[in-house]
């Protein structure tokens, strides 16, 4: 074989792609879309005031995400031979797995309940995150393969409205149906407030999302889309 040989691709449904590039796409993509996630659900349930250092930070640090990206990693790397989609159904099973633990803790360890523990960021909304990650890197690695990067960032900005949307109206939810957040071990404070209004900020940015994603699919007719 000569040096001067292209270095060897994986077939993805008839396209080639390389398995470093999908790995840190999907793996940037996750780590934007919690931060995302996060934000917009402290914006759901009133409470966006980040002052102290390390605040955010703390923010993204929670079982779910230290699960997933940590198995992410090792299924990307242990995997990389495989198509693109039997890497994702591994990544997404991992994301499911991860949250059930996540959830299994918060109901037991903190005696969370069930409602509660399941209207959080990086529980429900964590697979949210997850699907967002897969899409856009599956996105992205189809219209590479076919030589365009055309509607990518279209693409992107499509699934972060979402992201964000459904954030704010998870915290909504939560707030709604559950009460706000306490600290563990602190009695849950009833209040009477409806959702109604979150919900509807989170339906307008998923409908923008929406707007972008229609943009992309006019302007670029001919591109393959996941």
């Amino acid at each position: 074989m000569s040096d001067d040989a292209p270095p060897p691709v994986v077939p993805v449904g008839g396209m080639p792609t390389r398995s470093g590039s999908v790995a840190r796409v999907l793996l940037l993509s996750a780590l934007v879309s919690t931060a995302l996630m996060a934000l917009a659900y402290q914006l759901g349930i009133g409470d966006a005031v980040i002052s102290r250092p390390g605040e955010l930070v703390l923010l993204l640090v929670d079982i779910a995400p230290v699960l997933w990206f940590a198995a992410a990693a090792v299924l990307l790397s242990m995997l990389r031979w495989q198509s693109i989609d039997q890497r994702f159904r591994w990544v997404i099973l991992a994301a499911v797995v991860a949250v059930a633990v996540s959830l299994a803790l918060r109901t037991t360890a903190l005696a969370q309940p069930p409602v509660a523990a399941l209207l959080e960021p990086f529980t429900l909304g964590f697979v949210v995150v997850v699907g967002a990650s897969i899409l856009f890197t599956r996105a992205r690695v189809r219209r590479l393969a076919n030589g365009t990067d055309a509607g990518v960032t279209l693409v992107g900005v499509a699934l972060g409205f979402v992201v964000v949307g459904f954030g704010v109206a998870l915290g909504a939810l939560r707030v709604g149906l559950a009460g706000p957040p306490v600290p563990p071990g602190a009695v849950a404070r009833s209040v009477e407030t409806s959702p109604t209004t979150g919900l509807l900020i989170g339906a307008t940015l998923l409908m923008i999302g929406g707007l972008f994603w229609l943009t992309d699919r006019t302007r670029n007719p001919g591109v393959e889309r996941p």
